[in-house]
Parts: C-alpha cells; structure tokens; sequence
C-alpha cells in the first residue's frame, strides 16, 4: 500500500491559505521534541561507550564530540540521528597562506613533524569504528561510507549515528604586526582520498550570536526553511534536495534586519528571508567573498559538495513556493 503525505498533495493541487502556512510553518520552526531528542542522547552514549571500550581507539586517545545540525540545535523534527567527530587528542594537520614563512611559523607554533600521516590514521580508526560496531550491531545494519561509519537506529534508541574519524588542523596565516594567527578547525579524510576542512566551533558559537542577535529567529527560519526543502524534494519542485548545512549557511548570510520586522508574520519573514536570498545569490560580488557560517570558509569554492548554481536553484523554488 503506497503512504501519501496529503499535506504535499494538496500543496501540490492549490496553494495553501495565509493561515494554513503559518499554521505549517509554526510547527516547522520547533526542534525536536524531548522524546526525540531523548532518542538521540541514547544514540550517541551508546555509541560513545562502544568506542570507550576499544584498545586500538584507546591507544589513538580519542574524544567523541557532537557536531552538525544537532550540535549546532538546527536539526529538524523526526531527523532522529547524530553525527559525532572521532577525533585524537593528540597531534594535527597544519596548512599555510601561500605568503607564510612555513619554517618560521612552525617554530612560532611549536610544531614538529610526528612522521605519522594524517591519512592513515583516518583510516585506523574509521576501520576500527567500522569492525567494534558490525561487531556490536551486525553487518546488515552498519554501513561505511566514504567519510563516516553509520549505524541504522541503534537498538534501545532507534536513532541513526554517523561516527566520522577526524584530526586536528591549524590554518595559519600572517598577522599584520608581526607574527602569525591561527584558526583551530578538524580535516577529514575520505576513504577517496579527498579532505574536507571544517571549523566547527566557530559556526557553531556564529549561530549562537546570531541567534540573538535576530531574537531568537534566525534558527527558527532554518528550521523552516529545511523542512521547506523536504517538501519541494516531496513535490519533485527540485532535482534534489540542497544540503542541509548550505540551507543553514544561506539564511545566514541574510542581515539581522530582515528577522526583526515588527508586527509580521511568520509567513511574511520567511518570504522576507527568502527573497533577500535571492537578492544575493545573485550579487556576484557578494557570492564571490561569502562564507560559510564559520566566516573562514567560501561558502562558493570548487572543493565544496555544491555550487552556485545549486543554491540558486533551491531558493528559486523556495521563493516560487512560498509565494504561491
């Protein structure tokens, strides 16, 4: 028996009203419930006490920490996974800006070469994630990826987690007055052999400044905005559903104005929202100098997993959408 969703069907056949929106929206800009993030928390302390009781994952010194939509309290209702960092305390990738006096700035740092590569250590401990928990969970429910290691709703959970081997990186750069600043972020290693570079704890206290900075909406909008894009991928209104941290990154980049309109709706400042979206994807000079929330890294940059393009297309439909 095929299940409907009958609130994208009739979106599908007739707008919504005024109210039937904000009523929609309204439950769209909640996080999840208790009971869902109760769900969760057993997730990861399952998953944190298996990695607590591995030799080899004793011996790398790891510590597990939460990342993503959950950390960063962005995830949406009934998203009942985890992604957690699987991370050495000990050691780091260092990168430099190309005007950089690498040896100068290793001595300023204190850095020495470990002669371990960073690659292979990824690949330690992702093999040693992925035999503890088909150990645990049984192959059929354990699936590694190129990234993480995912385990399909863990029992006494029924929460998904993704457990994804990272290290320690250093972006280093030139201060003007002498010396050198530092940007602490993690690397990630695919088992392709490509990296991504993230800076977690930057986005995630960005967020939190914005957060109130826009009284509490700016994470209610990304909320709606990422069910929003559920609901088009449910339409077939677009080619695929856009990445969750690019949705989270666009409402972002949005002024702190745009969520302080007094006396609206919540209708009204999604489209508010949405439209300035648009009205800046489409300033290339703006584009071509935007961030990511953690304001290090081009939001616009061939090593990301979208383009331009991309996002142009997801707010486009969004916009047709609310405005329907």
């Amino acid at each position: 028996m095929m299940m409907i969703n009958l609130d994208v069907e009739a979106g599908k056949k007739q707008p919504r009203t005024r109210t039937g929106w904000n009523d929609r929206l309204a439950h769209w800009e909640r996080p999840a419930s208790d009971h869902e993030e109760a769900k969760i928390e057993r997730a990861a302390n399952i998953a944190r006490n298996l990695i607590a009781n591995s030799d080899i994952l004793n011996a790398e010194q790891v510590v597990v920490r939460p990342q993503g939509s959950y950390f960063n309290n962005t995830n949406v209702r009934l998203e009942a996974d985890m992604d957690l960092r699987v991370q050495p305390t000990g050691g780091l990738i260092t990168r430099y800006a190309e005007d950089v006096d690498r040896a100068a700035a290793d001595v300023d740092g204190g850095y020495t070469n470990l002669g371990r590569d960073g690659v292979d250590v990824v690949a330690t401990i992702r093999d040693e994630l992925a035999r503890i928990c088909r150990a645990r969970f049984g192959w059929q429910n354990v699936n590694v990826g190129n990234k993480a290691v995912t385990v399909d709703g863990l029992d006494g959970s029924r929460a998904d987690v993704d457990l994804v081997p990272a290290l320690r990186f250093h972006w280093i750069y030139n201060n003007p007055y002498g010396g050198f600043y530092t940007d602490e972020g993690v690397i990630i290693y695919g088992s392709d052999g490509r990296e991504t570079i993230n800076f977690p704890q930057q986005h995630n206290a960005n967020g939190i400044t914005k957060r109130a900075n826009t009284r509490h909406r700016f994470k209610k909008v990304v909320r709606m905005l990422k069910q929003l894009n559920y609901e088009l991928d449910a339409m077939g209104a677009i080619s695929h559903r856009a990445p969750s941290f690019l949705v989270e990154c666009l409402v972002y980049l949005v002024e702190d104005g745009y969520f302080l309109w007094e006396n609206d709706d919540r209708l009204d400042r999604l489209r508010r929202v949405v439209g300035r979206c648009l009205d800046l994807l489409f300033d290339e000079e703006f584009t071509s100098k935007a961030t990511e929330i953690n304001g290090i890294k081009f939001l616009f940059h061939s090593s990301q997993a979208w383009t331009l393009l991309d996002a142009k297309s997801f707010i486009r439909a969004a916009h047709a959408r609310v405005y329907a």
